[in-house]
């Protein structure tokens, strides 16, 4: 890990323009030491690097050079399922320390922690091996009486920041359908909607993420007025799939035009029914779904 003076000396750049790349492009993610000083892993200087390349000697803008670096990584690298406990056997000492950071409610050791898991590893396996499986400990931990709410609702908030910041950057593709997401009224999780969403980012789709506990209402007449294709929908538990397929119904008689997926524990089974896809929350089953599809 390097300090920005050491990585501005290495790349041969001024201070200034690393810390304008990182804030105004999101072209990097360095870590920070618990005083908040940048740290810079060998992939930042890699990145910054191949960027000043374009730039200098190719004449792209900076922010097509990030758009360009983000697109070369899109393809989603999909999770191996040979290793269904890999989160507990790699990373159990990074949701360790996240998930005491939680209790303590120390957030500025626990957005450290991240920064520094970012700067690390690849943004999907913090995703969906680090973040996700903590999520999980976190939601077990409040039903159990050991953290409160608000406890669940700070880091919830700080999560939900971290996906953003990644929506952001991700180019989006104009030939494909345009995406709304969100889960039924009464779902109050959303990190299987979250996880879709960035998935389908990642993947060039512009998707408006309307959140949780979405009530009907006023959906429909806002899919038949907007240019919505395709309808993301994520359900933690079976109970709420009745309901779920109520909102289906409803949206496709207001805009038959319109396709629906429904992922997230409560749905059990890959399965295909008219205009919609179930998918449940195999993150390779994602993939080879979108795989399949004429966009």
């Amino acid at each position: 890990m390097y300090n920005i003076k050491a990585a501005a000396k290495i790349l041969d750049m001024p201070k200034v323009t690393i810390r304008s790349w990182e804030t105004r492009y999101s072209a990097i993610t360095p870590a920070r030491t618990e005083s908040g000083h940048r740290l810079y892993s060998d992939q930042n200087l890699e990145d910054l690097k191949w960027l000043k390349i374009q730039v200098q000697d190719n004449g792209m803008k900076i922010s097509e050079a990030v758009k360009k670096l983000h697109a070369s990584r899109k393809k989603f690298i999909v999770p191996n399922n040979e290793l269904p406990n890999r989160e507990t056997l790699e990373y159990g000492e990074q949701i360790d320390q996240l998930f005491q950071a939680a209790a303590e409610m120390d957030t500025e050791r626990f957005n450290y922690l991240l920064d520094l898991h970012f700067s690390l590893f690849h943004h999907q396996t913090v995703f969906f091996y680090i973040i996700a499986p903590l999520m999980v400990r976190i939601g077990e931990a409040w039903e159990n009486g050991i953290i409160s709410v608000a406890h669940e609702h700070m880091i919830t908030h700080i999560v939900q920041q971290r996906f953003n910041q990644f929506f952001r950057i991700f180019p989006i593709s104009p030939n494909l359908p345009k995406v709304m997401a969100l889960s039924p009224s009464g779902e109050q999780h959303q990190l299987g909607l979250l996880l879709f969403t960035l998935f389908l980012r990642e993947n060039g789709f512009s998707v408006v993420y309307i959140g949780p506990d979405t009530p009907l209402e006023g959906l429909e007449e806002m899919v038949a007025k907007q240019n919505f294709k395709l309808l993301c929908m994520s359900i933690a538990s079976p109970k709420m799939l009745p309901l779920a397929n109520d909102y289906i119904d409803a949206l496709a008689k207001a805009n038959p035009e319109m396709h629906f997926v429904l992922g997230g524990q409560g749905v059990d089974c890959e399965q295909t029914k008219e205009n919609r896809w179930y998918l449940g929350s195999d993150v390779k089953i994602w993939q080879q779904w979108l795989d399949d599809q004429k966009f």
